[in-house]
């Protein structure tokens, strides 16, 4: 009964030797790592795919403290199939030093869960927009009204000051249109879109400018098709990621942007349609990461870890990914530094 048990865990549990060396498998382990027991048993479980150095670290740490230890969310490195994140236990089993490692993958699903709230901030932003166009035009018109009148009423000299006040006022509005404009959702009118060089014009515009003190480091994977959105936007869409990486990490900057061809990736669409979102595109920074305080509302407008951050640039990032379909993600990395994650849509897969 006991084996049968351990048999049908949905966890996976190896029993690790004091040298390191897997002595025994139970569960879905050999599923998970999709090799037999015979090739599990006796190799290194720093040699788990994935996971092994972190699974490692935290057998070690265990053996050295002889004290139970958790490990949460922590990313496999390559991911194993659609499985991208991994809680692990470290238990000591008995005074020899080995120690029984259970470890429970949690699937792009969980890894994405936070698509609704990112959906969410998308909306906060798009009413925030409407209702500052509706009620700054409206005093607008008034201060410009009122300095015509002033300016028929009064000398040369002073009225050269009301057509300043009227071009500034006219400033603003075209300010305020631009507002109004960018509250309406665009959700038709996309394209095939490389996304490899709006990469290039983002990273080439950020070395010009607010990057040029940075060190950035394109991986790219060439051979991905093109993406189903919108050039303009995505390109304000890396800069906002990238900028906010730059200034997270401040004066010793060390910016990764990745872009990689992902399997098994799936979402239901507002139609209830089901959409793949292989294209994957990464910016991590070597910053301090995100505050705890702050990872549940990162995307929210107005929410800002920075001083004098607006909070406004990340809510655009998930407005604008969530109009082309796709979706936009945070974690800190367990080396250090926060990871963003863009998840987008082929272009050969929307209806013709």
């Amino acid at each position: 009964m006991p084996d049968d048990i351990l048999a049908n865990l949905v966890q996976s549990v190896v029993l690790v030797g004091a040298g390191g060396l897997i002595e025994e498998v139970y569960g879905a382990t050999e599923q998970l790592f999709g090799r037999s027991r015979e090739g599990l048993i006796g190799s290194p479980v720093a040699e788990l795919r994935g996971i092994g150095d972190a699974a490692h670290d935290l057998i070690g740490r265990s053996i050295s403290d002889d004290v139970p230890l958790n490990s949460y969310d922590v990313a496999c490195r390559p991911p194993l199939g659609d499985i991208e994140l991994m809680d692990m236990h470290a238990h000591p089993f008995d005074d020899a030093g080995r120690v029984l490692l259970t470890m429970q993958p949690r699937r792009i699903t969980a890894f994405l869960e936070k698509r609704d709230d990112m959906e969410a901030a998308a909306r906060s932003v798009s009413g925030l927009a409407s209702m500052l166009a509706h009620e700054i035009r409206n005093p607008l018109s008034g201060i410009r009204g009122a300095a015509q009148l002033i300016g028929r009423s009064t000398d040369q000299k002073n009225i050269r000051l009301t057509e300043l006040i009227c071009r500034e006022v006219d400033r603003i509005k075209g300010l305020v249109d631009q507002l109004e404009h960018f509250s309406m959702p665009v959700t038709t009118g996309f394209e095939p879109v490389n996304i490899h060089e709006v990469l290039d014009h983002v990273l080439s515009l950020a070395q010009a400018g607010f990057g040029e003190h940075a060190s950035i480091r394109p991986r790219f994977d060439p051979s991905l098709p093109p993406v189903n959105g919108d050039r303009d936007r995505l390109t304000q869409i890396f800069i906002n990621l990238i900028k906010n990486a730059v200034e997270a990490a401040g004066s010793e900057a060390d910016i990764t942007v990745q872009t990689s061809y992902k399997h098994g990736i799936w979402l239901t669409n507002a139609e209830g349609h089901r959409v793949r979102l292989p294209i994957e595109i990464i910016v991590r920074d070597n910053g301090p990461g995100i505050p705890e305080t702050l990872r549940a509302h990162i995307f929210d407008p107005f929410v800002s870890g920075r001083e004098g951050g607006t909070g406004l640039g990340l809510a655009l990032v998930a407005r604008y990914v969530s109009e082309m379909g796709g979706t936009v993600t945070c974690e800190n990395h367990p080396e250090g530094g926060a990871v963003f994650r863009v998840q987008l849509p082929l272009y050969e897969d929307q209806p013709k």
